[in-house]
């Protein structure tokens, strides 16, 4: 029978000490999106937890490995059990990291999905060189593996200490430190420690809520108000509509089409980055004050079609549950002609924005997203070229700025601009974002192209006085524009990620520029009321009201699924999964102003509104 190599031991203990190292030098990029280092328990929480939390990660793949080495004694299989672990453990870092810096989101089925889902390319484009410093990762990754074996074997050889209770002692002692001063910052709402909660991949820190309370370290009051509203939904089921849709349709029904521009922020929408959309604006209606449901393109689009939140996204999704617009538009035999230049199948809006819709298209033909966008601009034009008198509703969701892509023979409007797209590039400190901001722009200009061709065939066919044509953006696009590292979308709630361009052409308004507040969750009940007849209150299917309501909003929500924000005027605060709540200004700088509990009761009651809620097993 095989004994245990002492000395075997020894080296995976220095294997693994590299390795850490290897990581640490990987996690450093998570520090600079610590925004709130200004107290000493910080900073010493901030050291014990990182070293307590990326020693456990990294143990992991060491405690299989030896559990392997113990029961089959076998050095050589364990090396490569060892070695893949910790590359698969150390590129997925490396990954999160990448993943994180862009959309502050970790790695999850969520993400997974996004990214290796299908069609994922009509979501993520990369350049070459992403995928040559992929590979080139992944080598060197592979090769640290077999060099740290080398020199942990040397060090052996020459009977080099190790330190294992030295190590294991600094472990607890960093654990049980950096957990307990989490679990009092915790019970207390102390944001210098609890925010680095939603840095860190995979970390979950202990709280004792209930301890704190019985030593009388805890605010009490606080406490109390935070479980009354965190309590979740995951025993309601879906009630939507809240009472059944009663219409009385006009004798003449109009068309409606909508032109869904993805990543269009409000300051791009001007006679130059995009001339025809501005001058058709001169003849509808402009919102200049409007906001997205969400910062992502999920609850962007989602509060479009239903008029509530995208916290209910995951939910109706499950349940397939048909927006009541769009089952309305069925009702009243409308044609619906539903063309988006990326999947509909992921995210999955045929299972939620466009359930209940047959012969669904759900993709377009294209490599890239500049050339999808022509593919639904053509099957837009040849179906008005085709259709008959029936009247039709029209999504085009148009992909190209959200890719920054547009044809290679396409002019370059704004210079300098990019050639390629290095996502990589963009997170470095000091990255120049014009280049990139142009890139974008161009591609807008793109987009308002076609959009222009398909307002002219709109008028050429005499269907524009009988259309309503809305254009506006799913969620916002932010190049670094409050200095804290946040690029493109779904970063923060700051509003150059929610706030989107909104045109109304319709030919019996004069044309009006419109400056209260609106939202995304106001066009559902515009077009039910004022369009298709629809007797039902408000409320009995949407948090919106009348695009055309001046009624003066204090606050809205915005978000996804369990992400989501509440902004007030210069205030939003961000409510996170775990029940935790932070409060930042519109330049994400934290503030000390107390939460506003009463508005955020009001808001949870918006996220359980279309919810029958059933008791809980017992």
């Amino acid at each position: 029978m095989r004994k245990i190599d002492k000395d075997f031991i020894k080296k995976m203990y220095w294997v693994y000490i590299f390795n850490l190292m290897f990581v640490f030098f990987i996690a450093k990029e998570y520090i600079a999106f610590v925004e709130d280092f200004s107290d000493k328990k910080a900073w010493v929480y901030f050291v014990t937890a990182t070293i307590s939390h990326f020693m456990l990660l990294v143990a992991l793949p060491l405690l299989i490995t030896l559990l392997f080495y113990v029961l089959a004694k076998r050095k050589k299989a364990t090396n490569i059990i060892y070695g893949t672990l910790m590359s698969i453990l150390i590129i997925a870092l490396e990954i999160d990291t990448e993943v994180y810096a862009q959309f502050r989101y970790h790695l999850s089925p969520i993400v997974f999905n996004l990214v290796f889902g299908k069609r994922a390319s009509d979501i993520f484009q990369f350049s070459t060189s992403d995928y040559l410093a992929t590979i080139g990762f992944v080598v060197m990754t592979i090769a640290a593996q077999f060099i740290f074996h080398f020199i942990a074997a040397q060090l052996v050889n020459k009977k080099v200490n190790v330190y294992f209770k030295t190590t294991l002692s600094f472990f607890l002692l960093a654990t049980f430190v950096g957990h307990a001063i989490y679990a009092w910052s915790a019970s207390n709402f102390y944001r210098p420690v609890t925010q680095f909660k939603n840095v860190y991949p995979s970390y979950y820190p202990l709280t004792a809520n209930s301890l704190f309370m019985k030593l009388n370290l805890v605010d009490k009051e606080g406490m109390r108000k935070e479980q009354e509203l965190t309590r979740s939904h995951e025993n309601n089921s879906v009630h939507y509509p809240l009472n059944e849709i009663t219409a009385q349709p006009p004798e003449q029904k109009k068309n409606i089409l909508f032109l869904i521009i993805d990543s269009w922020r409000l300051d791009c929408h001007d006679s130059i980055i995009t001339p025809n959309i501005y001058e058709f604006s001169k003849k509808a209606q402009v919102f200049n004050n409007h906001n997205s449901g969400s910062n992502m393109t999920t609850g962007g689009v989602f509060s479009i079609m239903y008029g509530i939140p995208g916290t209910y996204f995951h939910d109706f999704t499950n349940v397939e549950k048909q927006p009541v617009f769009t089952r309305e538009l069925q009702k009243q035999n409308y044609e619906l002609k539903i063309l988006s230049s990326s999947t509909l199948e992921n995210p999955p809006f045929n299972k939620n924005a466009f359930a209940g819709i047959p012969n669904l298209r759900l993709f377009s033909d294209g490599e890239t997203p500049a050339q999808r966008d022509l593919d639904i601009f053509k099957h837009w034009t040849d179906f008005i070229e085709k259709r008959d008198d029936k009247p039709f509703f029209g999504f085009v969701f148009f992909d190209a700025a959200h890719g920054f892509d547009y044809p290679e023979s396409y002019p370059e409007i704004f210079k300098p601009a990019l050639k390629t797209v290095d996502y990589r590039a963009i997170k470095k400190d000091g990255y120049d974002g014009l280049p990139l901001f142009n890139r974008y722009k161009n591609s807008l200009h793109f987009i308002d192209n076609l959009v222009g061709k398909i307002i002219k065939q709109l008028e050429e066919k005499n269907l524009l006085e009988n259309t309503i044509v809305v254009i506006t953006g799913d969620h916002g696009q932010e190049f670094n524009d409050n200095k804290k590292g946040y690029w493109q979308h779904g970063g923060n709630f700051s509003k150059y990620q929610i706030r989107v361009p909104m045109v109304v052409y319709d030919f019996e308004k004069n044309p009006t520029s419109h400056n209260h507040l609106t939202l995304h969750y106001d066009i559902v009940p515009t077009f039910m009321s004022e369009v298709l007849g629809v007797q039902n209150p408000f409320d009995d299917y949407t948090v919106g009201k009348s695009l055309y309501d001046t009624t003066h909003r204090d606050w809205f929500i915005t978000g996804y699924n369990k992400k989501y924000a509440i902004i007030e005027n210069n205030k939003i605060t961000n409510v996170y999964e775990s029940g935790f709540f932070e409060t930042v200004d519109q330049q994400l700088n934290p503030i000390e102003e107390s939460i506003d509990y009463d508005i955020i009761v009001e808001a949870l009651k918006q996220t359980g509104k279309y919810y029958t809620k059933t008791p809980k097993n017992k």
